[in-house]
């Protein structure tokens, strides 16, 4: 039962976590959905708008409307996709690569200044488990729509 409640203890964490990582985000004049498929587009690269909506969450129609934001903005392009010319695939610029990258600094030096404000036993901590961490995130979802 200890190893029960452990888990839901990490499980709140990650939650806290991720909350406040939500909550310290600045977009910068994007949505947070328009941030999380520029994400997406430089991680997965090029995808067609119905496999990013269905990874974003998002309906197909919401994802198009979204991707016609990211294309003005001068972030993405649609592109015939080559193994079928019927579909379009959706790329990343690399203005839309800057944009992400800029994120990242940003969200860095959030995360830096706040580490900054822990003891030393807290930070060294935080470093201990960055490995888990990644082990922890290294396989896609389980529970996936």
């Amino acid at each position: 039962m200890q190893e029960h409640d452990e888990d839901r203890a990490v499980a709140r964490a990650l939650e806290q976590v991720i909350g406040w990582l939500r909550e310290s985000r600045d977009t910068e004049g994007l949505s947070a959905s328009a941030l999380s498929a520029l994400v997406r587009l430089e991680s997965l690269g090029s995808l067609r708008i119905t496999e990013l909506a269905d990874r974003e969450h998002l309906t197909q129609p919401g994802m198009t409307t979204l991707i016609n934001r990211l294309e003005d903005a001068g972030y993405a392009i649609r592109e015939a996709d080559p193994a079928d010319g019927r579909a379009v695939r959706v790329t990343i610029t690399p203005a839309g690569s800057a944009r992400v990258l800029q994120h990242r600094e940003s969200r860095a030096a959030l995360i830096h200044a706040r580490i900054d404000q822990l003891s030393p036993e807290d930070r060294d901590a935080l470093t201990a488990a960055v490995p888990a961490l990644r082990n922890f995130v290294a396989q896609p979802p389980t529970n996936t729509r």
